[in-house]
């Protein structure tokens, strides 16, 4: 019984990967490092490491160790099966699911969303043969953690004023919103600002190629205050309403990341770092509507998890 509901998971899962749109990561849980006993103590020195690095720009919550150890599942873990993601994900209320495992001198890294339960991210380091494991561990784990960031295709996310109530606002005829990038950036007035979306459309983790990144809203900085952008739009796609935590790209400071953070410029071609100015015809081209039928395969996936967490 429990082998039939993985695979009805698994299936509507797969489904619901190549449908839904990408939500922002929000809350992140990053378990304990897989690695042999010998290395457990440096193990979880390097946890802390990458929990602390990870909220360093203030853009995301990541989950405690006693919230983890509450839920009785503060322990190490490798590849996860798109099932595993989906119950950790909802047993957790997370967004995101990182594993850091190690075998034989491979480090390797795996980012999942809990949404559909398939990856988003996954990155190999082979660690240097002549140089001992203990050594290395931090130094690399740090690496894949900052190559993931940098494949992030957002860098901030619309929030509403709490003076306004409001995603977005006018002040005469020209509309306003505004975003919270976190900390830590070199945004400037005048940067280029954007409203995506992101949907899968291959069978590849999501950030690394496997993402159709559509454009839909377009406007520059005009007021920074501390992790909080005022933008102000230059235009959007016909029919389209600026909503609450919609993912928010500033291709500057995207570019900015990666040129820190020594990724390739090819890296560029699976997140699209491309303008709408000047493309007017883009921007009135309604999107395609989703069949009825991906509502109905993402409500019996939610109820196939349902029925496994009770087995």
């Amino acid at each position: 019984m429990r082998f039939m509901l993985f695979a009805f998971i698994f299936m509507f899962g797969f489904a619901s990967h190549a449908q839904h749109m990408h939500e922002r990561m929000r809350r992140v849980t990053v378990f304990p490092l897989q690695v042999s006993a010998d290395l457990n103590d440096i193990a979880e020195t390097v946890w802390w490491d990458l929990r602390e690095r990870l909220t360093d720009s203030k853009r995301v919550l990541v989950a405690s160790k006693n919230f983890m150890q509450a839920k009785d599942v503060f322990q190490p873990r490798g590849e996860l099966q798109p099932a595993d993601a989906l119950i950790l994900g909802r047993l957790l209320d997370a967004n995101a699911l990182i594993t850091t495992f190690l075998k034989d001198r491979k480090l390797s890294m795996r980012v999942y969303e809990t949404k559909s339960g398939f990856l988003l991210w996954g990155g190999d380091i082979n660690l240097h043969p002549a140089v001992q494991v203990s050594k290395q561990l931090q130094d690399a784990a740090h690496k894949l953690l900052l190559d993931f960031i940098s494949a992030i295709p957002y860098q901030g996310f619309v929030s509403v004023d709490s003076l306004i109530g409001k995603p977005s606002y006018k002040q005469g005829d020209t509309v306003y919103f505004k975003a919270d990038v976190g900390t830590g950036t070199q945004i400037t007035v005048g940067d280029t600002v954007q409203l995506i979306r992101i949907k899968p459309d291959k069978y590849k983790p999501l950030f690394q190629g496997g993402a159709n990144i559509v454009v839909y809203a377009e406007g520059y900085v005009v007021k920074i205050d501390r992790q909080i952008i005022t933008a102000q739009l230059v235009r959007k796609q016909e029919g389209e309403e600026i909503q609450s935590e919609a993912l928010v790209r500033i291709p500057d400071e995207l570019r900015r990341i990666k040129e820190i953070y020594g990724m390739h410029e090819s890296a560029d071609k699976n997140i699209g770092i491309e303008s709408i100015l000047g493309d007017s015809e883009r921007l009135t081209q309604k999107e395609k509507e989703y069949k009825p039928l991906v509502t109905s395969l993402s409500w019996i996936g939610n109820f196939a998890l349902i029925l496994l967490l009770a087995f």
